[in-house]
């Protein structure tokens, strides 16, 4: 099934012209399925995420210019080629959870907001778009209601957007506490259920959850599921990255795979690290100095033996900047030490790359680092 949905989206057809122009217009909206087929552990959306895919559609087909006939009917041919497919898809299977599958399907349906907002903002379940002020550092939503009284209710759904750039602090209505860093976003239900509390992650987050052993708490990422009872741990699962990793500091966690990813569960201890790389898909378990790990929340970046490579790509996020290396001699040097975020990102870059040997050029949000 999803080989055929692939096939319809890639653009190979003998009437590549026309179609590969009306492909176009559906792709992102066919990635999301994908992602929604390949995630999802149940296999059934609710009333209301069936609703917004045709929504969704609708939205798009309608921004889309005029082109002629020809190249609408296939554009609509594609998105309902696709559509049907995820609806046969859910409708043939059993053991449904109606309550992950809207957690996920709001996710996949919200990431472009990460690259699309330039302040922190919060979609609330009523599709309030609510920006947060620079100034303001914590969204407390303790006072919200913590439970669903009955299992049955349907709950809907925040997503809390942090560009990249930025960070912030949010207190969920449980009172679990996740510090999320730039270039991520979470989203909960304005109402957890009553016998879990399931949230969806993409980028950074740390999270200090709040006991409750009747109420056990998941975190879901695109390739990883922690389920905690109460526990403070780290998440990394950028998109962009090529890798995705869970730090454990206080209680303990199991650790599955998810999406394409599959590994036997594993249970963390404390000062335990798992780093899943994703292109081999190997998982592996190490004794680290935890607290490293969570030094971005604390406005640093503590270090050891990291590719420059990835250091940069941390610092791109942070500082919501472009940064072209453009000689490739260095490109296995590793950095480690202490990095001060508060400091202009053009001195942190002078501590990685020697002003005597490279020249930084700046232009508005990029910097260019060349050799001299």
């Amino acid at each position: 099934m999803e080989r055929k949905i692939e096939d319809i989206l890639s653009g190979e057809s003998p009437r590549k012209d026309l179609e590969k122009e009306a492909v176009n217009d559906t792709r992102k909206m066919g990635e999301r399925i994908l992602n929604i087929l390949k995630l999802s552990k149940s296999h059934r959306l609710s009333s209301e995420a069936h609703v917004a895919v045709w929504t969704r559609i609708e939205e798009t087909t309608q921004k889309a210019s005029k082109r002629n006939r020809q190249i609408k009917i296939l554009r609509y041919s594609a998105v309902a080629c696709a559509v049907i497919a995820l609806s046969f898809f859910f409708w043939n299977k059993q053991d449904p959870d109606i309550s992950y599958n809207s957690l996920l399907y709001n996710a996949m349906n919200n990431q472009n907001l990460i690259t699309e907002e330039e302040e922190v903002s919060m979609k609330r379940g009523d599709g309030q778009q609510v920006r947060i002020s620079d100034g303001q550092e914590v969204i407390d939503l303790s006072s919200d209601q913590k439970y669903e009284d009955e299992r049955k209710n349907a709950s809907t759904f925040n997503t809390l957007t942090v560009p990249y750039g930025k960070r912030i602090e949010v207190i969920l209505p449980d009172n679990s506490k996740v510090w999320l860093n730039a270039g991520s976003q979470l989203t909960f239900p304005t109402i957890f259920d009553a016998a879990e509390r399931r949230v969806y992650l993409e980028g950074e987050g740390y999270f200090d959850v709040e006991g409750d052993v009747k109420r056990p708490f998941y975190v879901h990422t695109a390739n990883m599921m922690v389920k905690v009872l109460g526990t403070t741990f780290n998440i990394s699962s950028y998109k962009d990255d090529s890798f995705a990793s869970t730090v454990l500091l206080s209680g303990e966690i199991e650790l599955q795979g998810a999406g394409e990813i599959s590994f036997e569960p594993q249970v963390l201890k404390p000062g335990t690290a798992a780093v899943l790389r994703k292109n081999s898909k190997h998982l592996s378990i190490s004794q680290e100095a935890v607290e490293n790990h969570i030094s971005w929340t604390r406005k640093q970046l503590i270090l050891k033996n990291t590719p420059l490579a990835e250091v940069i790509a941390r610092l791109e996020r942070v500082y919501n900047t472009d940064i072209t290396v453009e000689s490739t001699s260095g490109s296995n040097e590793t950095f480690s030490g202490r990095l001060d975020l508060t400091q202009p990102l053009t001195s942190l870059l002078t501590t990685l790359y020697n002003p005597l040997e490279y020249q930084l050029q700046k232009e508005e949000r990029r910097i260019t680092i060349q050799k001299k």
